[in-house]
């Protein structure tokens, strides 16, 4: 059947489509996702969801001739969901063992870069075409053919001199010499390595042909894939057809996140992989707005018992000063002398309180409970107890001569009072 045959037969519920579309596609996508994850259980997981969200979503599909790169892209957007895995898979090894060059090729691809790796196989593994492999990967076919270019052209050099190494052919002395350095450099010193091998094989006359022929390609071509595990087709389809998994398929499908106009996927908004991007940053978020609280608990919260102690100051010093008047102009005989000395008491007793409230303001645990006691004065002496001062927060300004003419003038019972008064 053609893709646009499987189309028309998922469009439209046939039972059998799926188990059609798992024969023809169902080996090679697991082999993908194998490669990109590393472990036969998240690869057969990624298959069956993969196949879920096609059989959810393949009404989206614009062009059903695009279906074989439609289910690659779904593989690859369900695995980076999971998470691609940086190293090549263990049991790619045994699938090579007792195969010398077979070996040697996957010890050069192994060597690559994890996005290079993935493109190689996907053109010569799985043979797409730059076309498919733009949609698969969500780029341009020019990128797609500069970056197959470089990556095939890496690959190459390296199975060349690893090969005259390993084998011993003495064509190119110098190729081999590449070859033996090979097995000493670690993943740091690849990209050098690769360079200095790439300026030889684009020198030298022996190497490039071989290079031409396509000789040392060949060896990754034939590479084997992964053994798929035994009963992954039968929990694939289970999946699909069991009713009592609706819902499961329901998640699935959601799950995959957005979708083109093409009906391909965006990649980069599925919610699992969302969440746990954002556990990270949601809890340092969380730790800081507690920091902040506990700060703020913390200044707000000895504010008011400052502020208590400032009242209960400055209501002491009042109460003081109200009986010193009361004492002072009960004994006064001589108004002269009582109104020049009253003239002279307030500013210096605004200087006293201003600097008393801001002592107290900024020592709040440093003042006593109780009022220092207040001496007697004689008549002609006017205390200079501090006046209370009508802000419990802020020092109070020196007032001055005009208020101070005021307040002398003023009857002891009437500045009593008005220092009495709250602010």
């Amino acid at each position: 059947m053609s893709d646009r045959d499987l189309v028309a037969a998922l469009r439209a519920g046939d039972r059998l489509a799926a188990g059609q579309v798992y024969d023809i596609y169902g080996t090679r996508l697991y082999a993908y996702c194998h490669e990109l994850l590393a472990d036969p259980k998240l690869s057969a997981d990624a298959l069956r969801d993969t196949f879920i969200v096609a059989v959810n979503r393949v009404r989206g599909l614009a062009d059903p001739e695009e279906f074989g790169a439609w289910l690659y892209a779904l593989a690859r957007n369900e695995c980076v969901r999971v998470g691609v895995s940086d190293d090549a898979p263990a049991d790619a090894a045994g699938a090579a063992r007792g195969d010398r060059l077979a070996r040697l090729a996957l010890d050069c691809y192994s060597m690559l870069e994890p996005e290079n790796r993935e493109l190689l196989d996907l053109a010569f593994r799985h043979r797409l075409v730059d076309a498919d492999l733009a949609l698969v990967l969500g780029q341009s076919e020019a990128q797609i053919s500069s970056r197959v270019t470089q990556a095939q052209g890496d690959l190459e050099t390296a199975l060349l001199v690893v090969l005259a190494a390993r084998t011993g052919d003495p064509k190119c002395p110098d190729a081999s010499d590449f070859g033996r350095r090979f097995d000493e450099i670690d993943g740091k010193g690849v990209t050098h390595w690769l360079q200095a091998a790439s300026r030889h094989v684009e020198r030298c006359a022996i190497c490039g042909d071989a290079v031409r022929n396509r000789r040392p390609l060949r060896l990754f071509e034939e590479l084997p894939h992964s053994f798929m595990p035994p009963g992954v087709r039968s929990r694939v389809l289970e999946a699909l057809r069991d009713p009592a998994g609706s819902a499961f398929a329901e998640q699935i499908a959601d799950r995959a996140g957005r979708f083109d106009e093409a009906g391909f996927p965006t990649g980069g908004s599925a919610k699992v992989s969302n969440g746990r991007k954002w556990i990270m940053p949601a809890v340092i978020v969380g730790a800081v707005v507690c920091g902040v609280g506990v700060f703020m608990w913390m200044t707000h919260g000895s504010a008011p018992a400052a502020t208590a102690d400032t009242v209960t100051t400055t209501s002491s010093a009042t109460a003081g000063v109200q009986s010193t008047d009361a004492s002072a102009s009960a004994g006064a005989s001589d108004s002269a002398s009582a109104s020049a000395s009253a003239s002279l008491s307030p500013s210096a007793s605004a200087s006293t309180s201003a600097a008393g409230t801001g002592n107290q303001n900024q020592n709040p645990g440093t003042q006593q409970s109780s009022p220092p006691p207040v001496k007697q004065t004689s008549p002609s002496q006017k205390p200079t107890t501090p006046k209370p001062s009508h802000s419990t927060s802020t020092p109070a300004a020196p007032p001055s001569s005009s208020s101070a003419s005021a307040s002398a003038s003023a009857s002891p019972s009437t500045s009593g009072s008005a220092s009495a008064s709250p602010p």
